[in-house]
């Protein structure tokens, strides 16, 4: 039980390290921009509009049907990732220094919003990355524009001060499981589909 509790503390100092040292190190006015940036527009509903959007004009005999799994995945994916966050209960970085910030000792980056609960996991990350493997795995192309940008969505949380590292890589994660279930469980693909 003790060395369990010992890994726990040392897996927590090197997510809150971690945290730091992206939050702190990568901050300038330029990065703000670009990070605030993704940060907003990744949120479910960004990815939810460009993501029909995508289906539309990807598929537009199938766009129905495709899109109306797309949304039921994501709904689906965002409520078990805020049941999590409710069970899990874990604060934001925020939260979490705030002793050490108002002492002086540890300052937190934080350009646009200033959020103190229901860390874990990033629900920013998950709806990125659900969407991104969604469309990937259903249209196989501009693969590296969407897990690019999904991947800078995970990372603004992190330099914004939402998020620890380790909130993002479990949404994202989490996120993909979500995307890839959906599109191997719908019966209208083919199984020459489902293994291209």
């Amino acid at each position: 039980m003790e060395s369990v509790e010992t890994l726990t503390s040392l897996a927590s100092g090197a997510d809150e390290g971690l945290f730091l040292l992206i939050n702190n190190g990568l901050s300038n006015p330029a990065l703000d921009i670009v990070m605030t940036f993704f940060s907003v527009v990744g949120d479910a509903p960004g990815w939810i509009l460009c993501g029909l959007a995508f289906i539309y004009f990807s598929d537009r005999t199938r766009f129905r049907r495709r899109s109306a799994i797309f949304l039921l995945t994501m709904g689906v994916a965002g409520l078990f990732l805020n049941l999590s966050k409710d069970v899990v209960g874990r604060g934001r970085p925020l939260e979490r220094f705030k002793h050490e910030i108002a002492a002086g000792k540890v300052v937190i980056h934080a350009p646009y919003e200033t959020l103190t609960a229901r860390s874990f996991p990033s629900g920013h990350s998950q709806a990125a990355f659900t969407a991104a493997t969604f469309l990937f795995l259903y249209y196989r192309r501009f693969g590296v524009v969407l897990f690019a940008c999904a991947m800078m969505v995970a990372v603004s949380r992190v330099y914004v001060g939402s998020h620890f590292p380790a909130d993002v890589v479990v949404g994202s994660a989490f996120g993909w499981g979500m995307g890839y279930v959906a599109w191997r469980l719908d019966p209208s693909q083919t199984q020459r589909e489902k293994t291209a």
